[in-house]
Formats: C-alpha cells, sequence, structure tokens
C-alpha cells in the first residue's frame, strides 16, 4: 500500500456546530486543504486538530473569511479567499482567486452569484469529482450555475453529504424548485415552500469518510459508492504535510473562545513577507487540470477499512524530555473514578442534580452533585461497595445497591436526598438484585433477582411495606426491567427462545401474569435495551438483526408492535438509547474504533448529530426534562471517569468531578494508537497500542511488550482510563491490546466469531499479535508477557500452556482453569452462558476438556503470577486453587496470591494498587532481565 498516495483520496468529515460541517482533504504531497471554519473557540480548535493538520485555509464567503485570520495564528494556516471577500481578511489573505483559478492542481474554484451574495464552491478532482459547496444554499437559483460542472458528490456545510449521483441528485432538485412568485409586488427569493425544504433533507444522508476499494477501474471511480468503502480508522492516523507557523504577530482575543484558545508557540523573528502584489498567481484553470495529482489511481489496498495504520515510526518511542516523570503506583492505579459499571449515574427528576457512585474515599459510595453550584455531597459511608443511584419520582430519596465483600450478593438500598438517614429495603443477604427502577407513582421499584434458588426474574416491591413479589415463575433470566409511563406495565429482556443466543423485548403486567414477546425481528439476533417514550405508544430498542448493533422505534398498540423502523444507517455499534422527553429524538453511544460518542436522531428526519463526541468513551445517557440538557460519564485515555452535563449551546461540557489527582501531569501518560494486524485466518484484528515515551526506557534496544487481554470476551479495549497498561506503559514497557474476535463493539459476526471456540482462533489471535509486534520492530519478541481478568486471565493460562515459547511471563487474573468444575461450581445464570458460548458439558466435554488451560499446565514454561478474589461469585476460589496445585506437582515456577474480602475483581483501592504492582514487578522480574 502507497500510504502518500491513499491519503490524498481521503475526504474526512468533522462537525463543529449541530447545523453544520466542515471538511478537511488530506494530501500529503500538498498539504491539506481545510474548507470553510466555525466561529473561533477551542472546541473548534481542537475539532480541527483531531481531524488532521491542514496547511492551506480556503473561506467560501465574506462570513466565513471575518475570523479566518485567528485560525491562521492557531493553527499556522494560509488563508485563500475569492478576491470578491479578499476584503474581509484581517491582515490579508495569503492567496486571492480569481474565477476558475486552481486553490491547487487538482482543487477548481468557482464562484456563484447566490441570493445576492457571492460564494465559493471547490470541485476537487478525485472519485469522478466532489463538490464542496460550503455554505452555498442548494435550494436556490445560484445553484443552477452548478449544473454544468461534472462531479459525483456534494460535499456541504450545511446538510449531509451526497454521494451517490450528486450531480443528477442536483439536477432532479432543480426540477423540483418551486416556480417564484410575487407578494405584494416583490419577488420572493427561494425557496418558498417550507416542505421543500423537508423534501430536500430526506434525499441527503449522512455517510463516512470514503476511500477507493483496490478492485476499483479507473473509469469506474466516478460511478457513486459501489466503488467506495468507509475508512473512519484513518482520523487519528493521517496528517498532513507539516509547515513551520507563518510569523505574524498575535491577535488579541475578544471573547470567551479566544481568551481559552490554546496559543500557538511564539514564532522566531523572520524577514518580512513579500509584498502582495508580487505574489505568484496561480495557473488558470485550463492550464492544469489535465495534470495527474498522483501517478495512478489509488486502488492499491483490499480493505481501507481495516489496513490503513500509521507509518512505521509512529511506533517509535518519542521524546517528552523533562516533563516525563515515573508515576507512582499508588497514584495512577489509585486515582479514584466514577462508577460506569454497576448502573452508572442518574439525574434527578427536575433535571438540577446527578447522583453517582465515586470511590474518592477508597470505596464507591452514593454522592450527589448540584448542576448549577460547585459543591458535592457524600450520602452514604459504609465502607461497603454502593452503587447503582436512582431517583425516587419526587426527588426526596435515592435507591441503591450494595453488596458486602465484593460477593455481587446486592441488597437495595434507599437514602434520603440530605444523606441523614439510609436503610436495606430487600435484606436478602443471600440474594442478588439488580436493575434498579421505580414506578412512575414512586411507590414501587421493579428489579430483577435470583431469589428461591431461581433465576434472575422481574420482581416488584412495595416501597412503604416491602412486600415483594416475582413477575412470573423465574424459569428464564431477566434484565433491565422498565416501567411504562401509566405505571401498568413493565418491558424487559429475557432469553425464552429454543435458540438461546436470541434475545427479545417482553412485556408483563406490573401485578404479574404472563409476559408478551414484542415481535421486533423477523430473524434471528437480540432485541434488547428498550426504553419507553413519554406517551408510551413507541419504544426505542437496540437491535443486532442487520449484522450490526443499531438504534431503532418500534410502535407499539397495546402488546402488539404495529412497526418497527431503524434510525441510523451506520457500520458501527450503536447502544443503549434514551428518549427525548417530548418524543422527537433519541439519544444513543455510538461505538466506533475504540470511542464511543453520544449522538442525537430525530425520529422522522432521521437527522442525526454529536451530542459528546471527545476522544474517549461517554457512557450512561440521562437526559433533562427540557429534553437540552443531557448527564453523561466520561473518561479518555489519560483522564479517568467523571461526570459531565451539557446542553446543545455549551461550548463546552460541565464537569461536574474530578478525579485526575493533581499530582500526575496528563501529558506523562501514553494516548494509545488505535490499529490493525492480520490474526488467526487472516481477520484483521483491532487493537490499541501503547507506546511508551523515550525517558520510560529501561535498557538499550527495543522495549520489552506486555499483552493485555480484556475479560469478556463479549467486551473490548476503549480508549478510556486503563490502569494497567497506562502503568506497565509508564514503566517502558510496549502494551497491546488487542480486541481479539468474540469482542463488541465491531457488529454481530466479529462478536460471535469465537462462539464454541474459545482457546482457539481468539487465542490465535493474541499470537498474531506478537507476530506483528515483531514485524513492525515495535518490541523485543524474546521479552513478552501476557497479562488479564476473568476471560483475559483464562486466555493468559491458555496462552502460556499452548504457546509457551512464546511468552516470557504471565499473570493471570480471576481466570477461568477448568470449564467443567466452573460449570458445576457457577451460579445458574452463568451455567446458561457456558452452554451458549461452550455447548452442552456432557455433548461437549472433550472440548470443554480441550479448552480448559487445566489440561495444558504441563506445558507450561513460563513463570506465572496468579491473583484471586476470595469471594468471587463468577470465577470460584476453587478454580485458581486447581490451577495452582497443578503447577506445584509439575514443579513450575510460580506465585499466587488472594485478596481477602474481593469477588470477580478488586475493589478496594489498596488491592486495586497492590494487584497492578504485584503485575509489574512480576514482568520487571522476567522481562528486564538480560
Amino acid at each position: 500500500m502507497d500510504i502518500q498516495q491513499l491519503r490524498s483520496w481521503i475526504f474526512e468529515l468533522y462537525t463543529p456546530l449541530d447545523d453544520e460541517r466542515q471538511y478537511i482533504v488530506f494530501d500529503a504531497a500538498r498539504g491539506n486543504l481545510l474548507i470553510d471554519i466555525p466561529p473561533y473557540s477551542e472546541r473548534a480548535l481542537r475539532l480541527i486538530q483531531g481531524a488532521g493538520r491542514a496547511s492551506l485555509l480556503l473561506a467560501t464567503n465574506a462570513d466565513r473569511a471575518v475570523e479566518a485570520h485567528r485560525y491562521r495564528e492557531t493553527l499556522g494556516v494560509q488563508i485563500a479567499v475569492h478576491e470578491d471577500d479578499a476584503a474581509a481578511v484581517v491582515g490579508g489573505a495569503d492567496l486571492v482567486l480569481g474565477a476558475d483559478d486552481l486553490v491547487r492542481p487538482d482543487a477548481r474554484v468557482v464562484r456563484v452569484k447566490a441570493n445576492g451574495q457571492g460564494a465559493t464552491v471547490v470541485l476537487v478532482r478525485k472519485s469522478g469529482g466532489v463538490l464542496f459547496t460550503g455554505d452555498l444554499d442548494l435550494a436556490s437559483d445560484g445553484a443552477k450555475e452548478l449544473i454544468p460542472l461534472t462531479f459525483s458528490s456534494v460535499l456541504s456545510s450545511k446538510r449531509a453529504p451526497i454521494w451517490n449521483a450528486g450531480r443528477d441528485t442536483l439536477l432532479q432538485l432543480q426540477r423540483e424548485l418551486p416556480k417564484p412568485r410575487k407578494q405584494f409586488g416583490i419577488l420572493l427569493p427561494p425557496p418558498w415552500d417550507r416542505a421543500y425544504k423537508g423534501r430536500l433533507e430526506d434525499k441527503m444522508y449522512h455517510h463516512d469518510v470514503i476511500v477507493p476499494k483496490e478492485d476499483t477501474a479507473v473509469r469506474e471511480a466516478a460511478m457513486g459508492p459501489a466503488t467506495l468503502v468507509v475508512a473512519s480508522a484513518t482520523r487519528e492516523l493521517l496528517e498532513g504535510a507539516k509547515r513551520p507557523l507563518p510569523a505574524r504577530g498575535a491577535v488579541a482575543g475578544d471573547g470567551a473562545g479566544a481568551s481559552s484558545a490554546p496559543s500557538a508557540p511564539a514564532a522566531a523573528s523572520a524577514p518580512p513577507a513579500a509584498p502582495r502584489e508580487q505574489r505568484q498567481r496561480p495557473k488558470p484553470f485550463a492550464e492544469d487540470w489535465r495534470a495527474t495529482s498522483t501517478e495512478r489511481p489509488p486502488t492499491t489496498i483490499a480493505n481501507p477499512a481495516t489496513d490503513i495504520v500509521p507509518a512505521a515510526a509512529g511506533f517509535k518511542p518519542r521524546s517528552i524530555g523533562a516533563r516525563f516523570r515515573r508515576v507512582p503506583i499508588a497514584d495512577l492505579v489509585g486515582s479514584p473514578y466514577v462508577d460506569y459499571v454497576w448502573g452508572g449515574i442518574d439525574l434527578s427528576p427536575d433535571g438540577t442534580e446527578v447522583a453517582f457512585a465515586w470511590n474518592q474515599g477508597g470505596m464507591f459510595e452514593i454522592y450527589s452533585a448540584p448542576i448549577e453550584r460547585e459543591r458535592l455531597y457524600q450520602l452514604t459511608d459504609a465502607k461497603e461497595r454502593s452503587v447503582s443511584p436512582r431517583w425516587s419520582p419526587d426527588a426526596k430519596q435515592i435507591a441503591f445497591l450494595r453488596d458486602t465483600g465484593g460477593n455481587e450478593r446486592f441488597d437495595i438500598w434507599l437514602v434520603d436526598r440530605d444523606g441523614e438517614t439510609e436503610r436495606n429495603v430487600t435484606n436478602q443477604p443471600d440474594v442478588m438484585h439488580r436493575d434498579i427502577a421505580w414506578s412512575p407513582d414512586g411507590t414501587r421499584i421493579a428489579y430483577v433477582a435470583n431469589a428461591d434458588g431461581k433465576a434472575f426474574a422481574v420482581h416488584v416491591m412495595d416501597v412503604a411495606t416491602g412486600k415483594k413479589r416475582a413477575l412470573d415463575d423465574g424459569r428464564f433470566d431477566d434484565e433491565r426491567p422498565r416501567w411504562s409511563p401509566d405505571g401498568k406495565r413493565l418491558m424487559f429482556t429475557s432469553r425464552r427462545e429454543a435458540v438461546r443466543t436470541n434475545s427479545d423485548l417482553y412485556v408483563i403486567s406490573a401485578e404479574g401474569g404472563t409476559p408478551t414477546k414484542l415481535e421486533t425481528r423477523d430473524v434471528d439476533g437480540e432485541s434488547l435495551e428498550g426504553d419507553w417514550s413519554a406517551d408510551g405508544t413507541r419504544i426505542a430498542f437496540t437491535t443486532n438483526v442487520r449484522r450490526r448493533y443499531e438504534t431503532t422505534v418500534a410502535t407499539i398498540e397495546g402488546d402488539k408492535v404495529t412497526r418497527v423502523e431503524p434510525l441510523t444507517r451506520s457500520i458501527f455499534d450503536e447502544t443503549k438509547p434514551a428518549w427525548r422527553p417530548d418524543g422527537r429524538a433519541v439519544l444513543y453511544q455510538h461505538n466506533e474504533d475504540a470511542e464511543v460518542s453520544i449522538r442525537r436522531v430525530f425520529v422522522v428526519s432521521h437527522a442525526d448529530h454529536a451530542v459528546a463526541d471527545r476522544s474517549g468513551v461517554h457512557d450512561s445517557i440521562r437526559v433533562g426534562p427540557d429534553g437540552d440538557l443531557v448527564a453523561y460519564v466520561f473518561s479518555g485515555a489519560r483522564e479517568p471517569w467523571d461526570v459531565y452535563v451539557t446542553r446543545e449551546r455549551m461550548t463546552e461540557p460541565r464537569r461536574l468531578t474530578r478525579s485526575l489527582p493533581a499530582s500526575i501531569d496528563p501529558e506523562t501518560l501514553v494516548e494509545p494508537i488505535h490499529v490493525r494486524y492480520p490474526g488467526a485466518m487472516g481477520r484483521e484484528i483491532p487493537a490499541l497500542l501503547y507506546v511508551p515515551f523515550a525517558e520510560a526506557l529501561r535498557g538499550e534496544g527495543a522495549p520489552p511488550a506486555i499483552v493485555h487481554v480484556h475479560g469478556g470476551p463479549t467486551s473490548q479495549h476503549y480508549r478510556w482510563w486503563d490502569r494497567a497498561s497506562q502503568s506497565f506503559a509508564n514503566n517502558g514497557y510496549v502494551v497491546l491490546a488487542p480486541n481479539i474476535r468474540g469482542s463488541t463493539g465491531y457488529g454481530r459476526e466479529f462478536q460471535e466469531a469465537n462462539r464454541q471456540d474459545w482457546g482457539g482462533q481468539d487465542l490465535e489471535d493474541v499470537v498474531k499479535g506478537l507476530d506483528w509486534l515483531a514485524k513492525q520492530r515495535i518490541a523485543d519478541a524474546k521479552r513478552v508477557g501476557i497479562y488479564g481478568g476473568s476471560y483475559g486471565g483464562y486466555t493468559t493460562l491458555m496462552a502460556l500452556g499452548k504457546y509457551p515459547d512464546r511468552f516470557a511471563a504471565g499473570v493471570s487474573v480471576v481466570g477461568v482453569v477448568s470449564w467443567k468444575t466452573m460449570y458445576d461450581t457457577t451460579r445458574g445464570d452463568l451455567r446458561e452462558y457456558l452452554v451458549r458460548e461452550f455447548g452442552d458439558p456432557t455433548k461437549d466435554a472433550e472440548r470443554y476438556r480441550d479448552r480448559s488451560p487445566l489440561t495444558h499446565v504441563s506445558k507450561i514454561e513460563a513463570p506465572l503470577l496468579v491473583l484471586q478474589g476470595e469471594n468471587d461469585p463468577r470465577v470460584p476460589l476453587s478454580e485458581a486453587e486447581q490451577v495452582v496445585a497443578a503447577l506445584r506437582s509439575a514443579g513450575k515456577m510460580h506465585e499466587y496470591y488472594v485478596y481477602k474480602g474481593e469477588g470477580h475483581g478488586f475493589r478496594t483501592r489498596e488491592n486495586m494498587i497492590d494487584s497492578v504492582r504485584r503485575a509489574g514487578e512480576w514482568f520487571d522480574r522476567y522481562l528486564l532481565r538480560a
């Protein structure tokens, strides 16, 4: 693949404001072209810099040119404008263009007289011609001037892109344009029909960044999206040609955006700029349009969506000089964070306060934070894990979950809003309660529980009397009950079909009875995460029947589904829908290449906008009563989980908690690179690569590496706060965190690719990662360790047993050892999960044996550290005891440590710190030695 060649064909889209888009045309040879800019602000700067460096900024009209000089100072771009708009640029434009001039050899400028004001459009000779129309209204007479041009795609700042036959679409729109009419003798400018505006929007839909496929013929490149595929993974991987900042004086700021914008480094003194009249004008369009911009069409790559990776130089440790420091494990691993696993946060019914669980004091307790005041209130102090807060409808009290000793047998508790009194309202220490939901009138709480030795069934409890009842017979595991707005029914998710990999939404009377399945799908797949609209006539839910998780709305009458309509078109997983109270829009989470953003899609128009899209992971969406306020939790690679709120007109979201200790400079932590490498059978495996800073390295030559395998396997590594990976990288290790087959976030087929094959090709994907590290010369292939918890701990044990010559050390945390004994000793819902993922323990006994690490212990050669929680309810302590006994009997080098009062993973800050410290010391002992 010729990456320089490929870059010149990539169009990057970013949305600084909900109602507009801007574009960067990537071209390594000539420098990236930035078309138009949003109003100057810190957020706009960050978005532009996140999309890619630009060398030239083209302002398409006088309004866009007004603030161009401010971007020139901070971004180091040159400014190009049409000669009619040149007077609007403070300090003068760097490149003044006339009609039909070339802004560069492959980009022609066309001037359109629209609505009495001139507008510049740019025609770029790529993929059959791409027309950048800027702010030009396509529903205007001025747009008729574009008809003589030849182009296949239209990219507008005000409308969604048109990739398919853009010119033909424009012709059709112009034919539909209403005839001019007069009112009081005045000729009204088009469009006159507001309904026409809506029809125009319906013809345009969102699409991602595009690049050509390998087999695209030259003559086919202009034939539309059939020859184009998505390449969104390029966003952070591609940069334009670097150029020095222009030597200009600083421009004084005149607003909040300017004062908070990052300042550019002071430019060294430079000779005065050449007089403007001596600047060489570009060649006329006719002279240069036939010149080739690349040697041949960039059709050299089989799958750009998976094969584009940074140049190998991007994997080399870089220096940050004196700023680097080795962060103490107690500070890094001991950083507090807001809970996102056990239920996240909740917004009070009046939208004035957020409740959340935070381990600032070393253990998760319940807190609340008023949105408009800089205050936090700690409501509980039990020194036991308290999570999943849920406000009562009158906002006077909060229900939450609390367990003891990490055993996950959560009881439901209530605490007053002022934190004065709390009480246990279930008081069933041997039962697991979860998924709390208040009834609309505040008199009852719905939840799921495995009472009386049955499956996790939906229960309802009277808050005043404490009386509880299961709503059905408890033969199936249910989850996520949600009350209908009238309080008469509950919707929940369950797997009740013979094909147990399917899941559906069910509705049941709040008084109990037989649940009714909502017919939301007609093929195998899942429907889950249902959410009622405020009027009770529709539900938003997540389904994967079209091979990706996507947000869908169903219209219901009684218990019958009358219509099902997907709201979005995306190649990425989209989950956890939440209605806006007015029913006009649904918010959801968009999972793209290990980053999760929050987006809003309107139900009728399907217009889709980003609500919160910083680089990292957004979760736990809560929408305020006005529909504008949104609360959520966020974590980035160098920022622990915190609570945020935002509104549509807010330039920046407001952070309510601050978890990162002041002692940690985030710049000393690593920002991982999203990469892909060939796994088993050639399948592309996405991964996050943590490359340590040069100052972190210890010793000469290529650094050692640690492969960090996530749990699940239906989970994934995200660009979020990963304490272990950051600690290893800070101490000089390259960390590869692969999302091997079986991981979520990459579609249904990828997620199911290791079903009944755990320890097979998923394990081979891990080993192929070592081959890739060696081929790229990123790390020393002879000094590689492997680390993981839960499924990651299992994979660690299997890797050491089946590939004993590939790993120099391993650390297994709460990992499964024998699937047979695991099936016999774990709880009922997990046995059901094992049957679904592994098969029947009797019929598939050989698979259970062969894919158990205990079978391969005798082959282990690398030193192994085993860490286990005493009260683990998922992978019992007996699992670790078995492997340790086998290691001891075989005379294998190992150490074993059990954490008292801990379960599946570690709750207390002290044990979190100790577990990573032990792992780091273990790897130091066996990977740093000669």
